[in-house]
């Protein structure tokens, strides 16, 4: 009987394309069910929108940027997915291609730091993520 692939086998498998589209339909589906607890506990008054933590959304933005670095047509597939009709898959794809271009929310343009490899490298980049998700539009 041979084992289940692992989640990794599975992303390896699909491609950049269907990599995005898979965290999409993840982080739609947080928002909307949150969204539906909102209105439970708060009413139906509340607002229309996505709602997801931001600390959900800069852990998926992560992964999927560790799984498109290996396609080669990972930048390309981005870009079709960066003005989506929805808040959260555009913050979602520009934060993915963000960290291709760029490998952290330290870097880039939002901050006007550039990559150094010789540096002492800080992995928390959750703050800067919070001032670039405020951005997205």
């Amino acid at each position: 009987m041979a084992d289940e692939p692992t989640q990794f086998e599975k992303d390896m498998a699909m491609s950049a394309d269907e990599l995005i589209e898979d965290f999409a339909l993840g982080v739609m589906r947080v928002c909307d069910d949150n969204l539906r607890m909102y209105r439970e506990a708060l009413g139906d008054d509340y607002p229309e929108g996505d709602h997801i933590e931001l600390d959900v959304l800069h852990q998926s933005c992560h992964e999927l940027f560790f799984s498109l670095s290996t396609k080669e047509d990972a930048m390309e597939a981005v870009e079709r997915w960066v003005d989506h009709e929805r808040w959260c898959v555009r913050a979602l794809a520009q934060g993915a291609k963000h960290l291709l271009e760029h490998g952290s929310f330290n870097y880039g343009p939002t901050t006007g730091e550039e990559y150094d490899e010789d540096a002492d490298l800080d992995d928390d980049d959750f703050d800067e993520f919070c001032s670039f998700a405020g951005n997205v539009n």
